[in-house]
């Protein structure tokens, strides 16, 4: 792990040098920021997802009970594939919203379990932009995952993060 972080620090020396020189309590404050705002989007938009696959689970057994053509037929099956994505996504981001949240409180806090809360959190919202793209999203998706992955690397590594939660 440390030969691999080692790698990352060569690799992203100019990005790093750029972030340090922003003030530590002011990054921190930004991320919590982003992370707030990031979580009430996420809130909202499990809401509709869910409500989506829901409905589109919905229409895809009254569909299939309705003896339809073969045309018809794949037309509800590719309904119930998409639904029950948007149903899937919709918890991963209904779980993952109250997350942001709390964590984006504890930075706001100095809570020292807040530092790694935010890695943990990051990396997670990294992974279900993943899903996201992976599921027909477009560059802003990978934007998403670039930029959660390289602050929940920031945290994780930067001394002056650590000394702003008394961990260095």
């Amino acid at each position: 792990m440390n030969d691999l972080l080692k790698q990352l620090d060569t690799l992203l020396k100019p990005i790093n040098d750029a972030m340090r020189n922003v003030a530590p309590a002011q990054l921190i404050r930004y991320v919590a920021i982003y992370m707030l705002i990031s979580g009430v989007i996420n809130l909202c938009g499990s809401v509709a997802l869910i409500t989506a696959g829901a409905l589109g689970g919905a229409a895809t057994a009254l569909g299939s009970v309705a003896g339809t053509t073969a045309e018809g037929q794949q037309a509800v099956a590719a309904l119930g594939t998409v639904s029950g994505l948007a149903l899937v996504s919709g918890i991963l981001y209904f779980i993952a919203a109250p997350a942001l949240i709390v964590v984006a409180l504890g930075l706001f806090r100095r809570m020292g379990w807040s530092r790694m809360g935010a890695v943990v959190v990051l990396a997670a919202s990294a992974i279900l932009s993943l899903i996201g793209l992976v599921g027909g999203g477009g560059i802003l998706n990978l934007i998403w995952i670039l930029a959660g992955l390289y602050v929940a690397y920031f945290f994780y590594t930067d001394a002056g993060i650590k000394r702003e939660f008394g961990q260095a």
